[in-house]
């Protein structure tokens, strides 16, 4: 099929957000490297107008083989600078913000060949879809149909995200291959958001039965779990708390990401361990209640999606543990697993 647009040759790009905290920077992260994958020899310019971003923190070491400059609140972007400094030569500028008036000051400030911005159903933009497409669905999916407007095509991104080598050692140091790991990750953002704890605990222990070693993720949100899930499930391993091994008590998103890579599968809640894990492809099974699946779902080659609305409620009580259970044996066996 021909793309709708031809492929624009950028060399460097900006690409304007309003800022983001840890979930934001995690779900966008498909995004960040479809870039880079469009784009491998272009200058990345990822900029700020409304605060900071956990790529420039946090996400760091994560984002740095795609980003090659990061730019919080510039005067050129957002104004009142007395010196009148002068933004970069851009060649492409996406901006991914959603109110019109930010977007059309970009616009008219920044120097670009090509501008795409889907705010306004792309009143600003260069380039747009048909008319009648319709919008897509996931937030995601929003993104990277802005890199598919200037690029022709959408880059395929579900290969895992690499890790350091020293990392991953220490990872398989906890995780020795030779068995079947379950990942579980109970913790989320919002209460509202979290499947029942006696849920996860009830289907770890169904998955010992079946020879296979819970997983259990706790970050630091999540320590006060950490005495009744070692005692009610002893055959599990936490991981992030083998502080012996990873040299140190701090616990990072490079961590997870490398665990991640030692999974077999993974049980998640809609939350930032969750895309945490997508980075990496770990395959998942992603449990939802009030929060929409469509927008939020992470993205992974191998995943199962399971709503609370399915069985009546949109409370993540509803959702069965048999069901979940159920769909952990099948990803597993689809493996080609025991």
């Amino acid at each position: 099929m021909t793309p709708p647009f031809p492929f624009f040759p950028a060399e460097h790009i900006a690409i304007l957000s309003g800022r983001e905290v840890i979930g934001d920077g995690l779900i966008k992260l498909p995004f960040v490297r479809a870039l880079r994958a469009a784009w491998p020899q272009a200058t990345l310019h990822w900029v700020t107008a409304q605060g900071d971003t956990v790529y420039a923190s946090a996400l760091r070491e994560t984002a740095a083989p795609f980003l090659n400059e990061i730019h919080v609140q510039p005067s050129w972007l957002i104004g009142g600078d007395e010196n009148n400094t002068i933004p970069p030569p851009f060649d492409l500028v996406i901006d991914t913000r959603g109110r019109w008036k930010p977007v059309l000051t970009a616009r008219l400030r920044l120097p670009h060949k090509l501008f795409i911005a889907p705010a306004m159903r792309y009143l600003f933009s260069d380039r747009r879809p048909p008319l009648l497409a319709p919008t897509p669905s996931s937030l995601i999916a929003q993104l990277l149909q802005t890199i598919e407007l200037a690029a022709g095509f959408v880059p395929a991104v579900t290969a895992r995200l690499p890790v350091s080598t020293p990392l991953l050692t220490k990872a398989r140091r906890i995780l020795p291959e030779g068995q079947i790991y379950i990942g579980f990750a109970p913790g989320a953002g919002n209460t509202i958001k979290k499947w029942p704890l006696e849920n996860f605990e009830k289907v770890a222990k169904l998955q010992v039965r079946m020879n296979r070693v819970p997983v259990f993720l706790l970050g630091p949100q999540e320590m006060d779990l950490y005495d009744r899930l070692f005692k009610s499930i002893p055959e599990a391993i936490f991981p992030l708390q083998a502080y012996d091994v990873w040299g140190g008590r701090d616990i990072s998103v490079e961590q997870t990401l490398a665990l991640g890579h030692c999974l077999d599968l993974a049980v998640v809640n809609d939350s930032g361990t969750s895309h945490m894990l997508a980075a990496v492809n770990c395959p998942l099974i992603s449990l939802f209640g009030p929060t929409s699946a469509r927008k939020f779902a992470p993205r992974v080659s191998q995943g199962t999606v399971i709503c609370a609305q399915d069985f009546g409620s949109e409370a993540m009580l509803a959702i069965p543990p048999e069901t979940v259970n159920e769909a952990i044996n099948h990803a597993v066996m689809t493996q080609g697993k025991i």
